[in-house]
């Protein structure tokens, strides 16, 4: 009978782990590779920020608390420290091709990988090691932030109302639930 139930939890145990392993950790950063120049050539612009700070920041912040809750209190504190350059709104976005890469600087940061989804080594924003890569298809740019313990995609789109609409996606195999948010930028008009 020993040997019975042990057979039976080491098959609840994988099946557990298949199934939790599909979850956001996966599933939602898919990072297969297209050349459609579609949306860099329709997002190729100048934007600057358009939003709210106040509800933003509350936003970022709510959805960081989420994500932390499996965390201890030291846990949450490290993560909250790690987590901190989220709550700083881009107020200048740029979006461009250059050659056969992708640039979409925030800021002060310029994030250049080539268009057809070769991953690029680099110091990310946070100041961590990341690799870097992006997906154009005919409405979007995706871009995908690869760390030791974590991924990040950012989605660039047009709304309808013609907005850029950045969506950010953050995952990690110690948060509970995935930082989730959207920041709002209108074409800067020379």
């Amino acid at each position: 009978m020993g040997l019975h139930r042990t057979v039976i939890l080491s098959v609840v145990a994988t099946c557990l782990h298949l199934v939790w392993s599909q979850t956001a950790t996966s599933q939602d950063i898919d990072q297969s590779t297209s050349a459609d120049p579609g949306a860099l050539v329709r997002l190729a612009g100048v934007y600057r920020y358009a939003g709210t700070p106040a509800e933003d920041h509350a936003k970022i912040e709510a959805s960081i608390q989420e994500a932390v809750t499996s965390l201890g209190w030291l846990g949450r504190r490290v993560a909250a420290s790690r987590l901190a350059n989220h709550k700083e709104l881009p107020q200048r976005i740029v979006i461009a091709s250059r050659g056969d890469d992708v640039s979409i600087t925030m800021g002060h940061y310029d994030a250049v990988a080539p268009r057809d989804g070769s991953p690029k080594e680099l110091v990310a924003p946070n100041g961590r090691d990341a690799k870097l890569s992006y997906r154009v298809t005919s409405e979007e740019i995706l871009q995908f932030f690869v760390f030791e313990h974590a991924k990040r995609k950012s989605t660039y789109r047009i709304d309808a109302e013609g907005r850029l609409v950045m969506s950010v996606f953050m995952t990690s195999e110690k948060l509970a639930s995935p930082i989730v948010y959207d920041l709002v930028y209108e074409k800067d008009e020379p």
